[in-house]
Protein backbone atom coordinates (compact mmCIF):
# COMPACT_ATOMS: atom_id res chain seq x y z
CA UNK A 1 0.00 0.00 0.00
CA UNK A 2 1.07 3.57 -0.64
CA UNK A 3 -0.16 6.09 1.90
CA UNK A 4 0.29 9.69 2.99
CA UNK A 5 1.17 10.81 6.50
CA UNK A 6 0.36 14.42 7.41
CA UNK A 7 3.60 14.65 9.39
CA UNK A 8 6.04 12.62 7.30
CA UNK A 9 4.74 12.53 3.74
CA UNK A 10 4.32 9.57 1.42
CA UNK A 11 5.24 6.06 2.53
CA UNK A 12 4.83 2.44 1.47
CA UNK A 13 3.28 -0.07 3.84
CA UNK A 14 0.27 -0.29 6.10
CA UNK A 15 1.47 2.45 8.45
CA UNK A 16 3.94 5.32 8.36
CA UNK A 17 7.35 3.87 9.31
CA UNK A 18 8.28 7.01 11.25
CA UNK A 19 5.26 7.44 13.53
CA UNK A 20 3.59 4.02 13.13
CA UNK A 21 0.29 5.74 12.34
CA UNK A 22 -2.05 4.84 9.51
CA UNK A 23 -2.22 7.69 7.02
CA UNK A 24 -4.41 8.47 4.02
CA UNK A 25 -4.71 5.68 1.45
CA UNK A 26 -3.29 6.61 -1.96
CA UNK A 27 -2.83 3.38 -3.97
CA UNK A 28 -2.76 -0.36 -3.45
CA UNK A 29 0.32 -2.45 -4.24
CA UNK A 30 -0.94 -3.55 -7.65
CA UNK A 31 -1.63 0.03 -8.71
CA UNK A 32 1.80 1.14 -7.50
CA UNK A 33 3.56 -1.58 -9.50
CA UNK A 34 1.59 -0.94 -12.67
CA UNK A 35 1.82 2.84 -12.50
CA UNK A 36 5.55 2.68 -11.81
CA UNK A 37 5.99 0.37 -14.80
CA UNK A 38 4.21 2.88 -17.04
CA UNK A 39 6.26 5.77 -15.65
CA UNK A 40 9.50 3.89 -16.24
CA UNK A 41 8.40 3.07 -19.78
CA UNK A 42 7.72 6.72 -20.54
CA UNK A 43 10.87 8.09 -18.91
CA UNK A 44 13.31 5.43 -20.13
CA UNK A 45 12.01 3.89 -23.31
CA UNK A 46 8.95 5.18 -25.20
CA UNK A 47 7.77 8.72 -24.31
CA UNK A 48 6.48 9.15 -27.86
CA UNK A 49 3.88 6.42 -27.35
CA UNK A 50 2.24 8.64 -24.76
CA UNK A 51 2.83 11.91 -26.59
CA UNK A 52 5.25 13.03 -23.88
CA UNK A 53 8.20 15.29 -24.65
CA UNK A 54 11.38 14.89 -22.62
CA UNK A 55 14.24 17.37 -22.80
CA UNK A 56 17.78 16.27 -23.66
CA UNK A 57 18.49 15.40 -20.03
CA UNK A 58 15.41 13.17 -19.81
CA UNK A 59 13.19 15.56 -17.87
CA UNK A 60 9.43 15.69 -18.42
CA UNK A 61 6.64 17.79 -16.93
CA UNK A 62 4.86 15.80 -14.21
CA UNK A 63 1.47 17.37 -14.99
CA UNK A 64 1.75 16.40 -18.65
CA UNK A 65 2.88 12.86 -17.86
CA UNK A 66 -0.02 12.39 -15.43
CA UNK A 67 -2.46 13.71 -18.03
CA UNK A 68 -1.01 11.46 -20.73
CA UNK A 69 -1.36 8.36 -18.55
CA UNK A 70 -4.90 9.20 -17.46
CA UNK A 71 -6.01 9.62 -21.08
CA UNK A 72 -4.03 6.72 -22.56
CA UNK A 73 -4.60 4.01 -19.91
CA UNK A 74 -8.24 3.52 -18.99
CA UNK A 75 -7.56 1.77 -15.68
CA UNK A 76 -5.54 4.83 -14.60
CA UNK A 77 -8.02 7.50 -15.62
CA UNK A 78 -7.79 8.83 -12.06
CA UNK A 79 -4.04 9.49 -12.10
CA UNK A 80 -2.98 13.01 -11.17
CA UNK A 81 0.32 14.73 -10.42
CA UNK A 82 0.27 13.64 -6.76
CA UNK A 83 0.18 9.96 -7.74
CA UNK A 84 3.27 10.34 -9.94
CA UNK A 85 5.08 12.18 -7.15
CA UNK A 86 4.06 9.60 -4.55
CA UNK A 87 5.39 6.69 -6.59
CA UNK A 88 8.64 8.49 -7.37
CA UNK A 89 9.40 9.64 -3.83
CA UNK A 90 8.80 6.20 -2.34
CA UNK A 91 10.59 4.15 -5.00
CA UNK A 92 12.88 1.72 -3.19
CA UNK A 93 15.44 1.69 -5.99
CA UNK A 94 15.68 5.46 -6.24
CA UNK A 95 14.99 5.35 -9.97
CA UNK A 96 13.39 8.79 -10.18
CA UNK A 97 14.47 12.36 -9.65
CA UNK A 98 12.00 15.21 -9.14
CA UNK A 99 12.84 18.87 -9.54
CA UNK A 100 10.65 21.97 -9.99
CA UNK A 101 7.59 20.15 -11.28
CA UNK A 102 9.58 17.83 -13.53
CA UNK A 103 10.59 14.18 -13.26
CA UNK A 104 13.10 11.87 -14.90
CA UNK A 105 14.54 8.39 -14.59
CA UNK A 106 18.17 8.52 -13.50
CA UNK A 107 19.42 5.37 -15.25
CA UNK A 108 18.63 2.41 -17.55
CA UNK A 109 17.51 4.47 -20.54
CA UNK A 110 17.26 3.02 -24.02
CA UNK A 111 16.36 6.42 -25.49
CA UNK A 112 19.16 8.93 -26.03
CA UNK A 113 19.55 11.21 -22.99
CA UNK A 114 22.36 13.37 -21.67
CA UNK A 115 23.01 12.49 -18.02
CA UNK A 116 26.00 14.79 -17.60
CA UNK A 117 24.03 16.87 -15.10
CA UNK A 118 24.00 13.99 -12.60
CA UNK A 119 26.54 14.32 -9.75
CA UNK A 120 30.06 13.08 -10.45
CA UNK A 121 30.97 9.70 -8.94
CA UNK A 122 31.99 10.00 -5.30
CA UNK A 123 33.69 6.61 -4.81
CA UNK A 124 37.10 5.19 -5.71
CA UNK A 125 35.92 1.72 -6.75
CA UNK A 126 32.89 0.37 -8.57
CA UNK A 127 31.80 -3.12 -9.65
CA UNK A 128 30.20 -4.87 -12.61
CA UNK A 129 28.84 -8.44 -12.99
CA UNK A 130 29.59 -10.64 -15.99
CA UNK A 131 29.24 -14.30 -16.86
CA UNK A 132 32.26 -16.57 -17.04
CA UNK A 133 31.96 -16.49 -20.84
CA UNK A 134 31.91 -12.68 -20.93
CA UNK A 135 34.79 -12.21 -18.50
CA UNK A 136 37.73 -12.59 -20.88
CA UNK A 137 36.09 -10.46 -23.56
CA UNK A 138 35.44 -7.58 -21.16
CA UNK A 139 38.89 -7.85 -19.60
CA UNK A 140 40.38 -7.46 -23.08
CA UNK A 141 38.00 -5.00 -24.72
CA UNK A 142 36.46 -3.06 -21.83
CA UNK A 143 32.84 -2.32 -20.96
CA UNK A 144 30.40 -0.86 -23.46
CA UNK A 145 26.60 -0.35 -23.36
CA UNK A 146 24.51 -3.28 -24.59
CA UNK A 147 20.74 -3.02 -24.18
CA UNK A 148 20.97 0.43 -22.52
CA UNK A 149 22.64 3.64 -23.60
CA UNK A 150 25.07 3.67 -20.64
CA UNK A 151 27.28 1.21 -18.78
CA UNK A 152 25.71 0.66 -15.36
CA UNK A 153 28.09 0.09 -12.45
CA UNK A 154 27.34 -0.94 -8.87
CA UNK A 155 28.57 0.80 -5.73
CA UNK A 156 29.29 -2.45 -3.87
CA UNK A 157 30.16 -6.07 -4.60
CA UNK A 158 26.89 -7.10 -2.99
CA UNK A 159 24.83 -4.92 -5.35
CA UNK A 160 26.81 -6.19 -8.33
CA UNK A 161 26.13 -9.77 -7.25
CA UNK A 162 22.44 -8.97 -6.92
CA UNK A 163 22.36 -7.48 -10.41
CA UNK A 164 24.41 -10.29 -11.89
CA UNK A 165 22.24 -13.07 -10.50
CA UNK A 166 19.39 -11.90 -12.70
CA UNK A 167 21.29 -13.57 -15.58
CA UNK A 168 23.73 -15.95 -13.92
CA UNK A 169 23.64 -17.92 -10.68
CA UNK A 170 27.36 -17.34 -10.07
CA UNK A 171 28.39 -14.09 -11.77
CA UNK A 172 32.00 -12.98 -11.96
CA UNK A 173 32.39 -9.55 -10.37
CA UNK A 174 34.70 -7.07 -12.03
CA UNK A 175 36.37 -4.28 -10.10
CA UNK A 176 36.51 -0.84 -11.69
CA UNK A 177 39.19 1.66 -10.66
CA UNK A 178 36.81 4.60 -10.82
CA UNK A 179 39.25 7.01 -9.21
CA UNK A 180 41.95 6.40 -11.81
CA UNK A 181 39.44 6.42 -14.65
CA UNK A 182 38.05 9.79 -13.60
CA UNK A 183 41.57 11.19 -13.15
CA UNK A 184 42.13 10.20 -16.77
CA UNK A 185 39.01 12.04 -17.88
CA UNK A 186 36.41 9.24 -17.92
CA UNK A 187 33.00 10.70 -17.05
CA UNK A 188 31.27 8.59 -14.37
CA UNK A 189 28.05 9.86 -12.83
CA UNK A 190 26.10 8.91 -9.72
CA UNK A 191 22.55 7.92 -10.69
CA UNK A 192 21.42 6.57 -7.31
CA UNK A 193 22.99 5.50 -4.04
CA UNK A 194 23.91 2.18 -5.61
CA UNK A 195 24.05 2.83 -9.38
CA UNK A 196 26.64 4.75 -11.38
CA UNK A 197 26.70 5.31 -15.14
CA UNK A 198 29.38 5.87 -17.77
CA UNK A 199 29.58 5.85 -21.57
CA UNK A 200 32.28 3.17 -21.48
CA UNK A 201 35.05 1.80 -19.28
CA UNK A 202 38.39 0.93 -20.86
CA UNK A 203 39.91 -2.46 -20.03
CA UNK A 204 42.91 -0.90 -18.27
CA UNK A 205 40.65 0.13 -15.37
CA UNK A 206 39.14 -3.34 -14.92
CA UNK A 207 40.28 -6.25 -12.74
CA UNK A 208 38.69 -9.28 -11.09
CA UNK A 209 37.17 -8.49 -7.68
CA UNK A 210 37.75 -10.63 -4.61
CA UNK A 211 34.22 -11.67 -3.64
CA UNK A 212 34.88 -14.20 -0.88
CA UNK A 213 34.53 -11.71 1.97
CA UNK A 214 31.42 -10.15 0.45
CA UNK A 215 29.77 -13.56 0.11
CA UNK A 216 30.67 -14.33 3.71
CA UNK A 217 29.04 -11.10 4.89
CA UNK A 218 26.01 -11.78 2.72
CA UNK A 219 25.46 -15.12 4.41
CA UNK A 220 25.53 -13.68 7.94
Amino acid sequence: MLGYCEDHGYYRGKVCPLCNEKGKFIMNDYEVRKLSSIMIGILRHFPQQFGVELDRHGWGEIDKIASAISHKVERFHWVRKRHIVAVALTDEKGRYEIREGRIRATYAHTIDVDLSDLPEADVDTLYYPVTEVEKDIVMEQGLFPTDRNKVHLSATIEKAMEAGRVRDENPVILKIDAKKAMEDGVDIRKATEHVYVADKIDAKYISIAEVAEAEKNEGN
